[in-house]
């Protein structure tokens, strides 16, 4: 099954939303949140290369 950019992007979007909506639990460990953080940081960068694949904006090998 093939998916298309938006609803690749709008699945990865979902997923950080709901690791931004833990983040405001106050109940989590230091080191929870440094994990969620981690987790956050990695899915903005998989949409950014999900946009720079899609509009073909990366560097191609020969």
């Amino acid at each position: 099954m093939k998916m298309d950019h938006l609803e690749i992007k709008e699945k990865l979007e979902a997923i950080k939303q709901d690791l931004l909506n833990k983040m405001e639990n106050p109940d989590l460990s230091s080191e929870e949140k440094a994990n969620l953080q981690l987790s956050l940081m990695n899915y903005e960068y998989i949409i950014e290369l999900a946009d720079m694949n899609h509009f073909e904006r990366g560097t191609r090998l020969p």
